[in-house]
């Protein structure tokens, strides 16, 4: 394994742990702002995202940095170096600003514009969940077991329930085969699933920074990701302005199951 991808790998993991202090001393703490689209932005926010933008500079400073709370007005920036590190610097920021700890740091390596690390801290667990093809896929220095197990009625899947009609379809026909839980975090719906806490996920409406950790972890753990439209990675472009995707993901017999149930396979 090379070890520039190593030696960031090394980095991420530190970085994140670097600043999990502050996301929760700032935690239920902060004021909030909206964006453009009507999303709920906070100072820990743009404060977060500033300084992973700062210590990518430092470290890999031939690296692209890429966040959700870089300038809405910045337009289209191509993902045209070899490393790029794509952040949601925090990932459920409407939980967060009330105090619900369904919410994360999301950060993702992409090699080529490919996601081939993720890191996660997840503030429910108070664990970092971490990995990529070739790592293996970890909780904190735990490596996760992971199940497959057959679809049931007492599989759990993950769904945003964002009120849109083909979403309301989804979950009506998903509620009759399983159990859904909403926990208003895109980025955690998905590591869970990577990790077997849950055992799949769908979401109607997320951009690439949700899920590109969650994808490069998933990919190392054997898991399936089913795009209703294109796949977005590699990522050859990046704004903030780019219209959401969905999704459906899980092990291969409950992608399948999913897909089934609501049609879409």
């Amino acid at each position: 394994m090379e070890d520039s991808l190593k030696n960031r790998v090394t980095f991420g993991r530190a970085m994140v742990r670097k600043h999990i202090a502050f996301f929760e001393e700032s935690f239920g703490r902060v004021t909030s702002q909206w964006k453009y689209d009507g999303t709920r932005v906070t100072e820990a926010d743009l404060t977060l995202s500033r300084a992973f933008e700062t210590e990518v500079a430092e470290h890999f400073p031939e690296d692209l940095f890429l966040s959700e709370e870089l300038d809405s007005e910045s337009g289209s920036i191509s993902v045209d170096s070899e490393f790029a590190w794509l952040v949601d610097p925090i990932d459920g920021t409407n939980n967060f600003a009330r105090g619900i700890p369904a919410c994360s740091i999301s950060v993702a390596l992409l090699k080529d514009g490919l996601p081939v690390y993720g890191f996660l801290y997840d503030q429910m667990s108070r664990s970092i969940i971490h990995g990529g093809e070739g790592f293996g896929v970890w909780v904190d220095d735990r490596e996760a077991r992971i199940f497959d197990e057959e679809p049931n009625g007492h599989s759990i899947v993950g769904a945003q329930h964002c009120g849109l009609e083909e979403s309301l379809k989804d979950d009506r026909a998903l509620q009759q085969r399983f159990k859904i839980r909403n926990f208003g975090s895109s980025a955690i719906q998905l590591a869970y699933t990577v990790v077997g806490w849950t055992d799949g996920v769908i979401a109607h409406r997320v951009n690439v920074w949700d899920i590109a950790a969650g994808v490069a972890m998933m990919r190392e753990a054997g898991g399936c990701i089913h795009y209703f439209e294109s796949d977005p990675f590699p990522l050859k472009s990046f704004d903030v302005r780019r219209p959401t995707f969905g999704y459906i993901g899980g092990r291969r017999q409950m992608m399948d199951a999913m897909l089934a149930g609501t049609g879409r396979g």
